[in-house]
C-alpha cells in the first residue's frame, strides 16, 4: 500500500516544475510547485506538519494531476496530507461542523431509508444533496428505473465523503464499510449512483457490487423523458468525476437525445475546474473558493448559456453566480423554467418526505 512518504517521494522525484498545474491553480501558484511542497514535507517532521495544515487550502479537485505531463500525481499528496493532519491531531475540524453534521444526519432516521423489493438486485442511491434539492427528480428517475426493472430498490443514505475529504479516514472508513456491508447483505449486485462523490467513494472501496452511474444506466435503457425546459446549455463536469470519461459521454448522450444543444466551456471533461466547493476550502480560505467559482462562472458567461451539471452540490454552489440546473431535473421533471432551490428547513423536509413517499 502506498504511504504518504511514498506519495511525497514520487511527486518530488517526478515533478519537473513545468508550471502547468501552477498556472491553473491559485493555491499552487501562491504555495509553490508540487516538487517544492513535497521536498519541504520530506525535510523534517515539523515541515511535514506545516504542509499538512496547508493542504486544507487545496480544493483536492485533481486538476493538477490531470494536467501533469509526467504523472507526478500531486493531488494524491494533498489528500494524504489531510489524513496526516488528523492522525497527528494538528488541525481542528471544528469550523467544518456544519458539513460533518450534515453528513451524520444523512446516516440517521428519518433521512436514512431502504426500499428493497422482493428479488431486488439493483438499487438507486441518490445521495444526500440531490434528494434535498430535487426530490421530484429523484422520484421520476426512480420511476423510470422501475419501469425498466420493477425490482429496482432505493437506498437513502450518506457515503460519508465529507469525513474522508477532511482527513478523518478512520471515521469515513467505519461509516462506509458499514454501509457497504448493509448493501451487500441484501444481495445487491449493482448500485446506481447519482452523486459524483458517492460514485467515486464507492468505487474506491472496491465493493462486491457493481457501481454504475445512473447516467450511464439511463443512457443504456433510454427511458421516456420530459420536454427539457432549456434547449441549449453548457456542461459543468464535477471535478470529482474528471477521470470518469464514460459518465461524461453518457451525460452528453442523454442531453443530445432529448434535443438539448451543448456548447462546451474551455475547461470540461478531464480538465474541468472546481465549482469552488471542493475540499470544503471555503471554510478555511474563502478567497481560493471564490477564485474557482468566479473562474467557472466567467467561462459559463462567455458561452451566454445556463450551466447543466450532474452534481447537486455544484448546482447549489454555482447558482448564485450563474443560472445552473441539474441534468436530471432538466430531463425528468416537467417545468417552465429553472427552479428556485429550496433552503433550510425545506431541503431537510424534502428528504424526510421522500423517504416516506417512496415506500
Amino acid at each position: 500500500m502506498t504511504t504518504l512518504l511514498d506519495a511525497l517521494q514520487h511527486t518530488a522525484d517526478e515533478c519537473i516544475d513545468c508550471g502547468k498545474c501552477m498556472s491553473s491553480c491559485l493555491f499552487l501558484a501562491e504555495t509553490g510547485s508540487p516538487s517544492k511542497i513535497s521536498l519541504a514535507a520530506l525535510s523534517s517532521p515539523d515541515e511535514m506538519d506545516d504542509v499538512a495544515i496547508k493542504a486544507y487550502e487545496c480544493s483536492v479537485c485533481g486538476l493538477c494531476s490531470a494536467v501533469c505531463p509526467v504523472k507526478a500525481d500531486p493531488s494524491e499528496i494533498f489528500s494524504r496530507l489531510r489524513f496526516h493532519a488528523q492522525e497527528r491531531n494538528i488541525f481542528s475540524l471544528k469550523k467544518y461542523s456544519p458539513l460533518l453534521n450534515y453528513e451524520s444526519t444523512g446516516r440517521r432516521f428519518p433521512f436514512k431509508g431502504n426500499i428493497t423489493p422482493e428479488g431486488c438486485s439493483t438499487v438507486f442511491f441518490p445521495g444526500c444533496t440531490f434528494p434535498a434539492l430535487f426530490p421530484e427528480a429523484v422520484r421520476n428517475t426512480y420511476a423510470a428505473l422501475k419501469r425498466q426493472d420493477p425490482s429496482t430498490g432505493l437506498i437513502l443514505n450518506c457515503c460519508s465523503k465529507p469525513s474522508k475529504m477532511l482527513g478523518s479516514k478512520s471515521a469515513h472508513e467505519t461509516a462506509l464499510t458499514g454501509l457497504v456491508k448493509e448493501i451487500e447483505s441484501k444481495g445487491i449486485t449493482k448500485v446506481l449512483t447519482c452523486c459524483s462523490n458517492c460514485h467515486v467513494t464507492f468505487k474506491e472501496l472496491a465493493p462486491a457490487f457493481e457501481v454504475v452511474s445512473v447516467y450511464e444506466e439511463l443512457d443504456r435503457i433510454k427511458p421516456a423523458m420530459m420536454t427539457p425546459y432549456l434547449q441549449e446549455v453548457t456542461i459543468h463536469d464535477p471535478c470529482v468525476t474528471r477521470f470518469e470519461e464514460s459518465i461524461h459521454i453518457a451525460v452528453r448522450n442523454l442531453l443530445e437525445s432529448a434535443g438539448v444543444k451543448i456548447t462546451e466551456m474551455k475547461h470540461h471533461g478531464k480538465e474541468t475546474i472546481c465549482c469552488g466547493e471542493g475540499g470544503a476550502v471555503g471554510f478555511h480560505n474563502k478567497s481560493y473558493s471564490r477564485e474557482w467559482s468566479d473562474k467557472r462562472t466567467a467561462e459559463a458567461k462567455n458561452t451566454d448559456l445556463p450551466m447543466a451539471t450532474y452534481c447537486a452540490g455544484c448546482v447549489n454552489f454555482l447558482s448564485p453566480g450563474h443560472p445552473t440546473v441539474h441534468i436530471l431535473d432538466l430531463l425528468m421533471v416537467q417545468r417552465n423554467g429553472i427552479p428556485k432551490l429550496p433552503k433550510f428547513p425545506k431541503n431537510y423536509l424534502n428528504r424526510i418526505l421522500l423517504n416516506i413517499s417512496a415506500r
